[in-house]
């Protein structure tokens, strides 16, 4: 995908407060539990459609509710995620993991 302009996420307040909640809970444990960006993914969709998101684009609605949460509240949606890499890998390994998270990130 390619945009004219640099891609802004909205801001979480845009968001219905329900979803975006149990899609910032959802990832947020599951990458603190060392899980791949793609399980993380699927995990937060299940968590949207469960709160009340609908079924057309979700995925993208999730990947665009994390991008919000990660620009306002980084450290509250990475914090797991990164006291789990700290824990279980060694340094050029985290670098891979990172990598593969900000890859994922970045597809959307």
């Amino acid at each position: 995908m390619t945009h004219d302009h640099l891609y802004r996420p909205e801001p979480c307040a845009a968001w219905p407060v329900l979803e975006l909640r149990a899609v910032g809970i959802a990832y947020r444990d599951a990458a603190g539990r060392g899980l791949e960006g793609s399980a993380c993914l699927e995990l937060a969709v299940a968590a949207y459609r469960a709160a009340g998101g609908g079924e057309y684009g979700a995925e993208r609605a999730v990947r665009d509710m994390i991008a919000s949460l990660s620009r306002e509240h980084g450290d509250w949606l990475w914090g797991p995620a990164q006291a789990w890499r700290d824990q279980h890998v060694s340094g050029n390994d985290q670098l891979e993991i990172m990598a593969s998270f900000e890859c994922e990130a970045a597809a959307s």
